[in-house]
């Protein structure tokens, strides 16, 4: 992600930050905040809204508010939650490190203590690598599910996209220096940017590891959302193989492609998406 594309985000965010605010102080839904203990940490969420309730989970380094475009057009029909993942935004850090199952460990305590289960997940990159965990692990808690930007192991990488991840996790980059920008402002603990950091290189560098076999073994209906400019996922003869490969091996898996979407689709095709989501959510309800 080159400083334009830094630029087209942070634009795309504050967009969809000002339509929040509109939508927000008119008060037509019901909305609120909280925490919840779970582990060795304090979970941070946002609730929108009444109905069954769709857990949205979001990427790497990135926080609740990721979401706010789709919020608006969720929260009529649903209740839509949106936590902070662990060591992200205004939840702890505490002191396991940071993997994809121990994060769908969080939000299945989580789950269970706001008595929301089954849930509607939608996850974005690391959310949605967090979300087959969950589906894996527990699949009497998720309803259905939505996978956006989401490999599904290591393998799915070309070097290119490799080069890629490696550049973003340097601390001089201009993408990682946005990130611990928002992150100092929003950190419950905003002095621990140094052992996040390293755990999350860790994660990066070494998963997902889920197999084409642990793909089979999902039962919710799940929703593949496919984008041929990805910059991680799309670097291959196909830009759309790595999203095909996930939802053919998902029994219940269907894909639904987002023509000129890049790995922060939600923000820059907020309707496109939206309309994917909301009409795939009335068909699994």
């Amino acid at each position: 992600m080159d400083a334009h594309q830094v630029l087209k985000v942070m634009l795309s965010w504050l967009r969809a930050y000002v339509s929040y605010l509109a939508w927000y102080f008119r008060g037509r839904t019901e909305q609120g905040m909280g925490r919840v203990g779970v582990d060795d940490i304090s979970i941070y969420f946002n609730s929108y809204g009444v109905g069954e309730p769709v857990l949205m989970l979001h990427g790497g380094f990135a926080y609740a508010e990721t979401w706010l475009g789709q919020v608006l057009a969720l929260a009529g029909d649903y209740r839509v939650i949106t936590p902070d993942s662990r060591g992200h935004g205004r939840t702890s850090l505490g002191e396991r490190p940071i993997t994809y199952r121990r994060l769908a460990d969080d939000f299945i305590e989580f789950i269970e203590k706001l008595g929301l289960g089954p849930v509607h997940l939608v996850g974005w990159s690391d959310g949605g690598c967090a979300s087959i965990a969950l589906a894996l692990q527990r699949p009497d808690l998720v309803r259905s599910m939505v996978l956006i930007g989401t490999p599904y192991n290591t393998d799915n990488y070309t070097e290119e996209a490799k080069g890629l991840l490696r550049d973003f996790l340097d601390p001089e980059s201009l993408e990682l220096r946005f990130f611990k920008s928002i992150r100092w402002l929003l950190a419950h603990e905003p002095y621990s940017w140094r052992p996040f950091l390293e755990r999350m290189t860790e994660m990066w560098l070494e998963l997902p590891d889920f197999t084409l076999e642990d793909l089979n073994g999902i039962e919710a209906p799940t929703l593949v959302v496919a984008c041929d400019r990805d910059e991680f996922l799309s670097l291959t003869d196909d830009p759309l193989q790595v999203f095909k490969d996930t939802a053919a091996a998902i029994p219940k898996g269907r894909i639904g492609v987002i023509r000129g979407g890049t790995h922060t689709v939600m923000l820059e095709k907020p309707h496109e998406i939206n309309g994917l989501i909301l009409r795939f959510l009335e068909e699994a309800g």
